[in-house]
C-alpha cells in the first residue's frame, strides 16, 4: 500500500489520542490496559509505555454497541521501511500451571473409567460415560478459542466499523477500502501471560506455555492463512520489556 494510505490509517488510530469511555482512557499505559476490572485489580504488566486500549475504543462505539464483539487488549503500530506493521496486543491473567477445564474433565474421565472406582460411579449408565467421552473428546478450552476469536473480530469486524464511524464523524477525503489495507500490511499476533518464578517453578511455566503455544499452532496457522495474522507468539509478562526492544519499539 501508498504512503498515502499509511498516513490515513494512522489517522484514523490517533484519532483516539485523549479519547476515553467510563473514565478509562483510549491510549493508555500498559500499567493501565493490562489491569484487572475487579478484585484486586493489579496489573499483569507495570510500564509506563502506552498502546492503544481497544476494547475501551470498542466499548465506546456507537456502532459496536448493539452486538459488542471480541477485541484484542491493545492495539500498537510502527513504520518501518516505508511499511506499516500493526500489533494486537492480548494481556491474560492465566497461570499456566493450573490444569485448565480439558484437564480437569480428562481427569474425571479417566478416574470414572478406573476399576478403582467401579462403585463409586455405579449411578452412571453406559450412555453417561459415553456422553462424558464425548464431551472430553470435543471439548474446546475457552481460554484457547478466545485467544483464537479475538484477532480475528479485531481485524474482519472492529477495525473496519471502527474506520466507517471514524469516516462519518469526519472528512475522509483519503478514504481507503480498509478490508483491503488491512489484508495488505503486516500483523503481528502477541499474547502475554501470568508466569511465576517462585520455588523453582519457572521451568514447568516454561514447558506449560510451550505447550499451549504449540497446542493453538494449526489454529493460528490458519490465521497466517487467511491473512488474518502473520505472525504470532504466547510469551511470559516478564519478557514484555524484551519484547518492546526486539520489535524496535523503545
Amino acid at each position: 500500500m501508498s504512503d498515502s494510505h499509511n498516513e490515513e490509517f494512522i489517522r484514523f488510530i490517533k484519532s483516539f489520542d485523549g479519547g476515553s469511555y467510563r473514565n478509562h482512557k483510549f491510549h493508555d499505559s500498559i500499567t493501565e490496559i493490562s489491569r484487572k476490572h475487579s478484585g484486586k485489580r493489579e496489573s499483569l504488566i507495570v510500564n509506563d509505555f502506552e498502546l492503544y486500549s481497544l476494547d475501551d475504543i470498542k466499548d465506546g462505539s456507537e456502532f459496536l454497541k448493539d452486538n459488542p464483539p471480541k477485541t484484542t487488549d491493545a492495539l500498537y503500530y510502527k513504520q518501518h521501511g516505508g511499511k506499516l506493521l500493526l500489533y494486537l496486543i492480548e494481556f491474560k491473567f492465566h497461570n499456566l500451571d493450573d490444569p485448565d477445564a480439558k484437564d480437569l474433565l480428562n481427569a474425571l474421565v479417566d478416574e470414572i473409567y478406573s476399576s478403582d472406582n467401579k462403585n463409586k460411579y455405579k449411578c452412571l449408565s453406559k450412555n453417561d460415560k459415553k456422553d462424558l467421552k464425548k464431551i472430553r473428546n470435543y471439548y474446546g478450552d475457552n481460554v484457547s478459542n478466545t485467544l483464537v476469536l479475538k484477532p480475528i473480530e479485531t481485524i474482519r469486524v472492529v477495525l473496519p466499523s471502527l474506520y466507517e464511524e471514524y469516516c462519518k464523524n469526519n472528512d475522509c477525503a483519503d478514504k481507503i477500502n480498509i478490508e483491503e489495507y488491512l489484508n495488505s500490511i503486516e500483523k503481528r499476533y502477541y499474547v502475554f501471560v501470568s508466569t511465576y518464578t517462585e520455588n523453582g517453578k519457572f521451568n514447568r511455566h516454561k514447558e506449560r506455555l510451550e505447550s499451549q503455544a504449540t497446542g493453538l499452532e494449526k489454529y493460528f496457522d490458519r490465521l497466517k492463512s487467511g491473512k488474518i495474522i502473520n505472525h504470532y507468539e504466547i510469551l511470559p509478562s516478564c519478557d514484555f520489556e524484551y519484547f518492546l526492544e526486539l520489535e524496535g519499539l523503545i
